[in-house]
Parts: C-alpha cells; sequence; structure tokens
C-alpha cells in the first residue's frame, strides 16, 4: 500500500523515524525537508492504517489508490477519468455516501489550478460510480463522509482517499483550552524528540500556555517528572483543563511562576530538559520586552539544567536568542526552520556541557 502523509513543513524527518518505530514493515519512499509531505510503501494491512492514523507528529494521512500521467495541459485532465477509474474508488464509497474532492497542485508550467482538478475529479467520481454501482454519489463540501485526494505534483495525478478525513490529526481531543498562541501539538512532539529526552528524565515547561508541552511529554514520557510552569494564572486554569482532559493530571506539576526566576521553582542544576514555547513578541514595540525576558530566562534557564541537559525552544528570533544563549555558555546542538502557523520559526536545541 502506499501513503502519503502530511506534516508540519520541516519536520519530515522526524515523521519518517516515527514512521520506522512505529509502522512494522513500513518503508520511506520520500521525506523532501520543507514539503511537508512523507510518502511511505507498506504491507497490505488494516493495523497498518491504524498504526499510521496514530502517528503524533503527522497532520493527514492518505491511502493512494491510483496514479498516472497527465501532463500540464488543460486537456491533459482529460486523462482523470481514468486513473480514478483505475482507483476502484466506488468500492470505498458506500450506498448514497456524500463526498467532496481535496485538490491540490504542486510545481509550475500547469494551464489547470487545483480548482480545475477538483472540479474534474469530482466529475470522474460520480460517473464512475454511477457506471459500476447504479446510483449517484452527491458531493457535500461541508462534512462529507468519504474525502478524496487528488494531488497534482508535476505532471502526475494521485488519486487517493484521506484515512484522517477533514480534521486534522494534530487536533486533539484534550485541547478544550485553546490558548491564543497555541503550539501545535505535533511541533510540540517533535520538539520533544529533538531535545533528547529520554522516560524517566525531569521535563520543565517554563511558559506552557495552554500546557500542549506538558501534556505531549506527559503522553510520551510515561516515568519522566513534568512540570508547567506560567506567570499568568489564567493560562494556568486553562492547561490545568487541557492536563484533566488528557488525563495525565496526576503526572504533570502546574506552577504559578516566572521564567525569569525558573531556580525558584526547580533548583539549581536539577532539570535534564527545558522544552518551551516563548511570546514571540512580533509587533516592534513589544519585541525589545520579549528581548529583554529572554536573556534573563536563558540564563536561569542554564542555572536551572543539569550538565548535559538541553533547551529546546521555537521562536522566530532564534538568531539573538542563541546568540545569547551562547554567551551564556550553551552549545548550540540542533537547529532548524519550521512553519508555525503564518510564521517561519527556528526550534532550537542548546546544550549545557
Amino acid at each position: 500500500m502506499k501513503f502519503l502523509i502530511t506534516c508540519n513543513p520541516g519536520t519530515e524527518d522526524i515523521v519518517a523515524l516515527e514512521v520506522s518505530e512505529e509502522v512494522p514493515g513500513a518503508r520511506v519512499v520520500e521525506a523532501r525537508a520543507g514539503s511537508g509531505r512523507v510518502r511511505v510503501e507498506t504491507p497490505d494491512s488494516t493495523a497498518v492504517m491504524e498504526r499510521l492514523l496514530s502517528l503524533r507528529s503527522a497532520h493527514s494521512v492518505t491511502l493512494i489508490l491510483s496514479e498516472g500521467t497527465i501532463g500540464f495541459s488543460l486537456g491533459g485532465l482529460e486523462e482523470a477519468y481514468s486513473i480514478v477509474s483505475s482507483s476502484n474508488i466506488d468500492e470505498l464509497l458506500g450506498a448514497y455516501q456524500t463526498f467532496a474532492v481535496e485538490a491540490e497542485r504542486l510545481g509550475e508550467g500547469h494551464e489547470y489550478t487545483s480548482l480545475d482538478v477538483a472540479r474534474v475529479v469530482g466529475d470522474a467520481v460520480i460517473r464512475v460510480v454511477e457506471a459500476r454501482r447504479g446510483w449517484r454519489p452527491e458531493v457535500r463540501l461541508n462534512s462529507p463522509q468519504v474525502v478524496v485526494y487528488a494531488g497534482v505534483e508535476g505532471d502526475r495525478l494521485s488519486i487517493g482517499v484521506v484515512l484522517s478525513g477533514e480534521r486534522s490529526l494534530h487536533v486533539k481531543r484534550y485541547r478544550l483550552y485553546d490558548h491564543p498562541a497555541a503550539l501545535k501539538p505535533s511541533l510540540a512532539y517533535v520538539m520533544l524528540r529533538l531535545s533528547g529526552a529520554r522516560d524517566g528524565e525531569s521535563i520543565v515547561d517554563p511558559m506552557c500556555g495552554g500546557g500542549t508541552i506538558a501534556v505531549e511529554a506527559a503522553l510520551l514520557y510515561e516515568s519522566s517528572p513534568i512540570t508547567c510552569i506560567d506567570i499568568n494564572p489564567r493560562f494556568l486554569k486553562g492547561a490545568l483543563v487541557n492536563v484533566i482532559a488528557a488525563r495525565v493530571e496526576g503526572r504533570v506539576r502546574l506552577v504559578h511562576g516566572d521564567a525569569r526566576r525558573l531556580t525558584r521553582y526547580t533548583g539549581v542544576e536539577s532539570v535534564d530538559r527545558i522544552v518551551t514555547n516563548p511570546p514571540y513578541g512580533i509587533r516592534m514595540g513589544e519585541l525589545g520586552e520579549v528581548r529583554e525576558t529572554m536573556e534573563e530566562f536563558v540564563a536561569e534557564a542554564y542555572r536551572a539544567l543539569k550538565r548535559g541537559g538541553t533547551l529546546t525552544l521555537i521562536t522566530p528570533d532564534w538568531g539573538y536568542v542563541v546568540e545569547k544563549a551562547l554567551k551564556e555558555g550553551f552549545e548550540l546542538r540542533h537547529a532548524r526552520v519550521v512553519r508555525h502557523g503564518d510564521l517561519q520559526a527556528g526550534i532550537v536545541v542548546l546544550g549545557k556541557g
């Protein structure tokens, strides 16, 4: 079986790693950095699909049913019918189920748009089902029962079914409280993996907001003591709601405190991993305040960490943070650019030698 997994751009290698760990027999065919897409081939098994849908780093999982060449010209879209027909999509559309087409077009030089692809493929699905099953499926753009994938990359069209449905896998049911600058759980998972954390090590998020990193850490590391700290009591109450919803309240300690005074709550050289999503201060008036806060926090984080510990954070101002961290004595262990909402941000891992 062939699958297309989408993820946060910049995290493809972590998705590939998780696939290799969690899906027996899977082979990663492509994981191009920055594409937000990972292609995987697996043995034919329902259990494989269940494992793919449980990936913590993925946003969607699509089962690819058929592929073929359609070229770049508008006339090439006529080949879509034969590709849809060979997909046997009718076997996956139950009697009178509704469907919608999720189309994308990657690359340049096409005479058609993704909307054109969606229209032609949608018509082809209707014709194939009518011819083989004798009933006409209804297109429903809102809450369809089946999401048909139609992806053009270069001159090739892939037809599939989005197994994860309309809702992204990163949208977790435990997120009852939505922090105004919430981190995607998939990115929190990536940061935890990059931090080098191991089960049993202490993990602290000193600017925890809605508690996403703390919850993901509790779900990933069963024996690790986890501390969630925030200076805003309203955010901390929201984090508590999410911690309870995730059923990890016995694993996460919540503290009302200031990240710039971190050692008051943790002690000196007592923490293995600090993983956090600090405020960004995008507006110019806020940037100076945020930088001042970050300088104090980085110095305090160095004091709180054990030798060999790491500070992992995500910020669009990562160059400035790294500069200050190196002056404190940190070593840069890792850096990468990822997409965080509408921003390009850097995930950096800083080590205390």
